[in-house]
Parts: C-alpha cells; sequence; structure tokens
C-alpha cells in the first residue's frame, strides 16, 4: 500500500477548488469506525467526507476503493462519488438526505431483506473489474500477521488458523470465479430511505476481484440469520436453489467471523479510533464457536472441493 499524506478537514475542504470562497461549515458525523467521517454544507449543498484513518493505509489501498466506489455509482448499488485525491485518499460522495442507517432489525422486514441480496447480486454482476485481486483468506491471513505482534492470541487460534486452512483449501480446489465484492457486506454499510424504498451500498474500503459468496456469508454471520432466513438468501440470489452455492454461503459465514474477529483485534492494537474494539472480537469469537460445531461441515467442505461421495472402482 503506498503512503498518504495526512491531512486535516480543514485542509480536505480547501482542495475542492469548487468550494472557493463559500459558506462552508462542517460537522463530524457519528459513524463509521475506522475513518473521520464528516457532513460538509457548502452553501446549502451537503457532501460527505472521509478523511483514511491513521494506520489503514496498511490493509487499505484507497485507489482501489476509489474504484470500488465508481462502481458502486454506475450500478446505483452506491452513491454518487464527487471528488477523490489521491495523495491523501480523502474521497467525498453525495450527501443521501432522507437514508438512514440499516440496523440489525430491519433484516426482518422481508422488503429491506431482499434489496440487500439483490444489490449484492448487482454489484457482483456488473461486470467490471477492480484493481486488487484479493481472497478473504488473503485478508484473513494479513489480520492474523498483524495481530501476532501485539502480544495476544485467541486460546482458539489453533483452531480458527487449521479451520482456514480447510476451508480455503476445499474452495480453491472446487474454484473461484472472481467478481467485485464488498468484503464488509453489514448493516452498518447499509442505508434506507423509508420513503422512497431506496437502498444504498457504501463503504467499500475492502473491496476486491474475490469470491461473492463472502459477502453472502458476511452478511448472514454479522446478522444473525436463521437457517430459514440463509436459504431465503440463498434463493433470492441464485433466483432459485443451489446446493453447492448454499455450502459456500455456510462456509464463509465462518472465515468471516475469523477475519474480522483478527480484524478487531489488531484495530484494537493499532487504531486511534475510539471504539471498543475488543468487544467486537468478543462477540465474533463467541458467535464462530457455534457455527464450527455445525455437524454439516465435513459435508459442505466436500462438496464445493469436488469431492466424490462413493469410492472410485476401477474397471
Amino acid at each position: 500500500m503506498k503512503a498518504l499524506k495526512k491531512t486535516s478537514i480543514g485542509e480536505a475542504i480547501a482542495r475542492v477548488s469548487d468550494w472557493q470562497g463559500k459558506d462552508i461549515k462542517q460537522e463530524l458525523v457519528p459513524c463509521g469506525i475506522t475513518n473521520p467521517n464528516y457532513k460538509v454544507d457548502v452553501e446549502g449543498n451537503c457532501f460527505f467526507l472521509k478523511i483514511p484513518g491513521a494506520g489503514t493505509e496498511a490493509f487499505i489501498d484507497r485507489d482501489n476503493c476509489h474504484a470500488a466506489n465508481i462502481i458502486g455509482m454506475e450500478t446505483t448499488c452506491g452513491p454518487k462519488v464527487n471528488y477523490y485525491f489521491e495523495d491523501t485518499g480523502v474521497e467525498i460522495w453525495e450527501w443521501l438526505e432522507g437514508y438512514r442507517q440499516v440496523v440489525f432489525g430491519d433484516i426482518y422486514n422481508e422488503k429491506i431483506f431482499t434489496k440487500i441480496a439483490e444489490s449484492a447480486r448487482d454489484f457482483h454482476n456488473c461486470g467490471k473489474t477492480l484493481p486488487i485481486k484479493q481472497t478473504l483468506f488473503e485478508q484473513a491471513w494479513q489480520m492474523i500477521e498483524r495481530s501476532k505482534g501485539g502480544g495476544y492470541l485467541p486460546p482458539w487460534y489453533d483452531k480458527m488458523v487449521f479451520l482456514l486452512k480447510e476451508i480455503e483449501e476445499a474452495i480453491q480446489k472446487g474454484g473461484i470465479e472472481f467478481k467485485p465484492s464488498h468484503n464488509d457486506y453489514w448493516t452498518n454499510n447499509f442505508l434506507y430511505n423509508d420513503e422512497t424504498g431506496d437502498f444504498k451500498l457504501i463503504d467499500f474500503e475492502y473491496a476486491s476481484m474475490n469470491d461473492p459468496y463472502n459477502d453472502l456469508g458476511c452478511f448472514s454471520t454479522t446478522n444473525y440469520l436463521t437457517e430459514a432466513m440463509d436459504v431465503l438468501l440463498s434463493n433470492i440470489y441464485h433466483r432459485g436453489w443451489s446446493e453447492k452455492g448454499f455450502a459456500k454461503l455456510k462456509l464463509y459465514k465462518i472465515v468471516a467471523d475469523i477475519k474480522w474477529g483478527f480484524w478487531a483485534l489488531q484495530q484494537y492494537l493499532f487504531s486511534d479510533v475510539k471504539f471498543d474494539f475488543m468487544n467486537w472480537y468478543g462477540m465474533k469469537t463467541a458467535r464462530l464457536q457455534h457455527l464450527w460445531q455445525d455437524p454439516r461441515l465435513d459435508y459442505w467442505l466436500n462438496l464445493v472441493s469436488g469431492k466424490p461421495i462413493f469410492r472410485q472402482v476401477k474397471r
């Protein structure tokens, strides 16, 4: 990742030539746990401005993030991008007036649930490419390595690493169809307009060309989806039933909690954002211990890797 020039909100605003000489107000937006975010009012026209958080250049490529934001804009999954500055990584979007952040309870609204699943499918199948090709497994190993220097590793570390290797091997053997993927597909990155019924996907910082099933797995596990909701999610996404697709969704739930558990741990060690990252770490590792006890785990591993059910008889 390239080094970014540090900047303040005042310096970021001063970089926008279209805003020079205008009456400007800004306020910190209490959302996001990785970067400082601001609402900027330029004589009645509002924008959302993001400044990269300290240390994020170690694991977030802002040029790649911008490319994903452009895809989001072009597919209408995401908001309009107005400005981007490569040297600081500052990006500015339209302000989505009338939209609210989706909360966990909204997932039990069938209309919103369907919009979320359809948005994932639209983004994945846009036909575009991103500069970075990176699997969720690579991201997970990256977070594990960053966490090692902090003097603490989970008591389940060996099992987490074992499962990560087993699932990665099975999915790689079965083959990955790389598509643009959000890689952080959960409620905090969803916005919904109750009046228009419009849905927007935001925060493409971890996006890459990846196995799109990691988005489905991440969405499912972070929102505590029931078995019936996992089935519905798979049906909406595939426009019908896919046994292999469902298995990949289930396996990626485990990988997602491993990756994000270590993400929370390394954020606790290195981030300057005031947030209880260890609480997140605890929730994700607790949920993970439930997921890896599913008796269908071996079946899913064998299914996605293409392992035959019966022994091969030589004739």
